[in-house]
């Protein structure tokens, strides 16, 4: 605020000056006219301040003239005016903050399938007012999805089918979109093979995987004599695939 202020300041002391400026210009030159010198080398002293030029070369040779005009103070005022209130008014536009409701919306739409505290930490915002946001902008700009307690987010068009929606949701757990990966890459892979590969504990990947299976999202091929591998269905294959999950 204190920075616009200062900037308006000097665009009005800019101003000022240039009419200061050129209004004195003008009295010295009716002066000039109102009482000339008849010597003859006066006439030609005014004669050569009269026609004085300023050259500046041309990368073609040629040469730009150019009326010392251009220098005076009135006119380097104005300018600086004009660039100075330019300046001032792009500061001005470029200083409005995004409303909450924007931000939450961003913020969605860069990270799908995002929870509610975990969106309320991108935010920085009370959870009321971000609560009050939610219930106004479902339905018409964002959608919801219920996962276990936690309630996942995406823009409208996202996905029109929940089971996307869900699959979307679970693959931001690092654990679980590390099993999809493998899966997803390899065609079937076991439990041990899944505990060893990405580092974790054979009874978590076992907790997972068991999730994935009654989400409908990984299945077990029977294999005679050997652990079950799991494989992805059909429709979690393509989901996969066509929103780029893992």
């Amino acid at each position: 605020m204190r920075a616009k202020k200062l900037y308006v300041v000097i665009v009005i002391a800019l101003f000022t000056y240039g009419l200061l400026s050129f209004y004195f210009n003008s009295m010295n030159q009716f002066v000039d006219f109102a009482i000339p010198d008849e010597s003859p080398q006066s006439h030609s002293t005014v004669a050569i301040m009269d026609l004085h030029i300023l050259s500046a070369p041309l990368s073609s040779g040629t040469s730009i003239i150019l009326p010392e005009t251009i220098l005076d103070p009135f006119t380097t005022t104005s300018i600086l005016t004009l660039f100075l209130a330019n300046v001032v008014i792009d500061r001005r536009s470029g200083d409005k903050p995004l409303k909450l409701k924007d931000i939450i919306i961003n913020e969605i739409l860069l990270n799908p399938g995002i929870h509610l505290r975990e969106l309320q930490r991108s935010v920085g915002c009370a959870m009321g007012a971000l609560q009050y946001h939610l219930k106004n902008l479902e339905g018409s700009e964002i959608v919801s999805v219920k996962v276990g307690n936690s309630k996942h987010f995406f823009v409208s068009g996202y996905s029109s089918d929940d089971r996307d929606l869900k699959l979307s949701a679970l693959s931001r757990n690092p654990t679980i979109k590390a099993i999809l990966a493998e899966v997803f890459t390899k065609g079937r892979v076991t439990q041990a093979e899944l505990s060893r590969t990405i580092s974790v504990d054979k009874s978590l990947i076992s907790y997972y995987t068991g999730n994935l299976i009654d989400a409908g999202i990984l299945t077990t091929v029977r294999v005679f004599g050997r652990e079950r591998p799991l494989v992805l269905t059909e429709w979690a294959h393509n989901t996969i695939a066509g929103l780029s999950l893992v």
